[in-house]
């Protein structure tokens, strides 16, 4: 689920490498998905261009807390794995004295190195010193330098390796390191705490709240697609998530006029080429694919569809106002590498505005469409413009730790989402889960139990019962597809809508907004819309965390 960014994204990204020149392997391990390494600060600009200096990790203490490696059990775990576990987690204080803070704001880390968040959470940030908070960004079992070992030679990504990774068991981490915090950060006891997160770490934010309620006295959750699982009601309709890719590259959001129809052209012609040889040599040309890796079989031309449909799914998350590294940095290790601007309607640009190899240009053009299409698709996979050739992914459908995530709880994985090729723009391929649970089964053992979310949390009738939330969704982001009270808030005229019992869990959509940016930091370019999300958000928390101080005494 790109939740942070797509998984197809993670694996595609790190398997590219971007592009390369021919002859070069570029390809890196399977299974080993996520850098090490200190992601950078945001790349983010002002109006001119430059740079901004932003505060991130190197303005937090690291520290490590032992956490139980099975909060549900009281027997030791088997043979092989350790009863405890070392969970990373940084304190920020920027600026407030923890003695007389009066609130503690804790990240819920998702899937990814936590200081990729501590580097690019600007909505804590800027305004945790106003509200007197201390900081704090917890890292998400299993992922960054939180490792739990499996027995000795184990797969790192088999099932014995990775039977304790649960967002259960992930929330637990959560709930018990904030229990020890006061203790741990020298704040006086009984601090409310405030919950972020977005993405997969919205969805824990929002359960935490839900599932864990004395633990914290609120959640922001930002992209947070919680209702993006089977069993939901109304039914979760996988394909409206393609939907929200296809209308970014429509004037409705922005980009060229035709784009769409010219995207849904090029994968017919795709498809069409890749049933022969003669077909296939043409798309290996037309769309500058490495001889390292030649379009040979069926599986090929499957893998090349895939590379092209994950480009716009990633641009539409990372469709923001301003150059950034966030989808990318992870992959490339360098914050001089970014997406630009918009970048949909680059694409998009692309689609439109093609030379054909004829002399009245027409989309009918085979090798001008596919140049085109694979021109669009280099405004994620050639960002530095200086690479020749692109080289297919050896795995264009799964992503490591990840996908055990998918297979267990049907964690949302949007490779695995219906498309339908009309009211998207790419090709007919229903979501199919026999073969989901044959690939699962085959993988790690085990099928999906398609209702666990919805019996879990209840669903819609879940939200209704919970309080203190904020989610937001950003129309630009496909994520909005499985956003809590998207419809509501449109609707509202406002972009915002209350829910639930009491009216305090709230729903706010922004507009103009991609994948989390109101938890960002602020930029010259940010959107209206975006702006008065953020306001609703902090004032949201002042409240929360008032009404919280005064119920537990610590204040009048």
């Amino acid at each position: 689920m790109t939740m942070t960014m797509s998984a197809l994204s993670r694996a595609m990204i790190a398997t590219l490498l971007l592009l390369h020149s021919d002859g070069v392997d570029g390809r890196v391990s399977h299974g080993a998905p996520f850098r090490r390494g200190t992601p950078a600060r945001p790349a983010l600009t002002d109006r001119e261009g430059k740079r901004l200096h932003l505060p991130g990790s190197a303005n937090c203490t690291t520290h490590w807390y032992d956490q139980v490696t099975d909060h549900f059990s009281y027997a030791p775990p088997p043979a092989g794995y350790s009863p405890t576990f070392r969970e990373r987690y940084f304190v920020c204080h920027n600026g407030v004295n923890p003695a007389t803070a009066k609130a503690i704001w804790f990240y819920c880390g998702n899937e990814a190195n936590v200081e990729l968040y501590v580097n690019a959470t600007g909505l804590m940030w800027e305004n945790g010193a106003s509200q007197n908070a201390v900081m704090v960004f917890a890292e998400h079992r299993y992922y960054g330098e939180s490792l739990i070992a499996g027995p000795a030679g184990a797969d790192p990504v088999s099932t014995p390796a990775l039977r304790y990774l649960t967002m259960e068991q992930a929330l637990a981490d959560y709930a018990t390191l904030l229990r020890a915090l006061p203790g741990l950060l020298g704040t006086p006891q009984g601090l409310p705490a405030i919950a972020f997160g977005g993405s997969y770490g919205g969805m824990l934010a929002a359960w935490l709240r839900m599932k864990y309620p004395g633990s914290i006295a609120g959640a922001i959750a930002g992209s947070a697609p919680i209702l993006a699982f089977p069993g939901m009601s109304p039914p979760y309709d996988t394909n409206t998530y393609w939907q929200v890719v296809t209308r970014d590259a429509t004037p409705e959001a922005g980009a060229a006029n035709g784009c769409d129809s010219n995207v849904r052209t090029a994968f017919a012609t795709l498809w069409r080429l890749g049933g022969t040889p003669s077909g296939r040599a043409t798309l290996q040309s037309s769309m500058r694919v490495c001889k390292t890796t030649p379009i040979a079989t069926d599986a090929d031309v499957q893998r090349l569809a895939f590379m092209m449909l994950n480009a716009w799914d990633t641009m539409a998350m990372g469709n923001f106002p301003f150059r950034s590294d966030y989808l990318v940095f992870q992959q490339t290790g360098n914050s001089d590498v970014t997406l630009p601007p918009f970048p949909v309607r680059v694409a998009c640009d692309f689609m439109t505005n093609f030379t054909s190899s004829t002399e009245e240009p027409t989309v009918g053009d085979d090798a001008a469409l596919l140049a085109a299409l694979q021109r669009a698709a280099g405004v994620l996979y050639n960002v530095t413009e200086t690479e020749v050739c692109l080289t297919l992914p050896d795995d264009p459908n799964y992503d490591g730790i990840w996908d055990y995530q998918y297979c267990s709880e049907l964690l949302p994985q949007e490779t695995y989402f219906t498309l339908d090729g009309k009211k998207d723009m790419f090709w007919a391929r229903p979501m199919n889960m026999s073969a989901i649970a044959t690939h699962c089964l085959e993988r790690f053992g085990f099928a999906p139990r398609e209702d666990w979310i919805a019996t879990e949390f209840a669903a819609a009738d879940g939200i209704n019962q919970a309080s203190n939330i904020v989610f937001s969704s950003g129309l630009y982001d496909p994520w909005s597809s499985g956003g809590v009270g998207v419809a509501a808030a449109v609707a509202s005229g406002k972009n915002q809508a209350s829910i639930g019992l009491d009216g305090s869990v709230t729903a706010v959509v922004l507009p103009h907004g991609a994948h989390h940016l109101d938890l960002m930091f602020s930029t010259p370019q940010d959107p209206p819309d975006v702006t008065a999300a953020r306001q609703v958000e902090l004032a949201s928390v002042a409240k929360w965390t008032k009404e919280w101080r005064v119920q537990h005494g610590l204040e009048e």
